[in-house]
């Protein structure tokens, strides 16, 4: 089985991945592969925000707690997956990223990377 260090290299060496940060639903960080120094530690502390509007905007228009949140903005995505109720991933990318391909495999492989954590 791979290791948290093997799983974020290898989301990260996609064409288009900037940072990938594994964190916990408190906003420490667990696990970071961040070439991009786009300082895992704020990313961190920032995500537990986005992942509770969602599943707060979720359960508004009753479609329950979000799985995954994808946030487009001026230069790139971010991809926030909720891997347990304990543990979160962010993934920072740049325009040119393959989006639907990295959207498919977060979702098929959210089981064994929440199994890592």
């Amino acid at each position: 089985m791979a290791t948290l260090r093997e799983l974020t290299e290898a989301i990260q060496n996609r064409r288009g991945v900037e940072a990938v940060v594994i964190l916990g639903a408190d906003g420490l960080l667990i696990e970071t592969h961040d070439t991009a120094q786009n300082h895992a530690e704020a990313l961190a502390a920032r995500v537990p925000a986005v992942a509770t509007a969602a599943s707060q905007l979720g359960d508004a228009a009753g479609s329950g707690t979000a799985a995954m949140a994808v946030l487009e903005f001026e230069r790139g995505y971010g991809v926030v997956l909720r891997l347990s109720d304990q543990a979160l991933l962010f993934v920072s990318a740049t325009a040119d990223v393959a989006l639907a391909d990295l959207l498919y495999d977060l979702r098929q492989h959210r089981s064994s990377m929440a199994a890592l954590v």
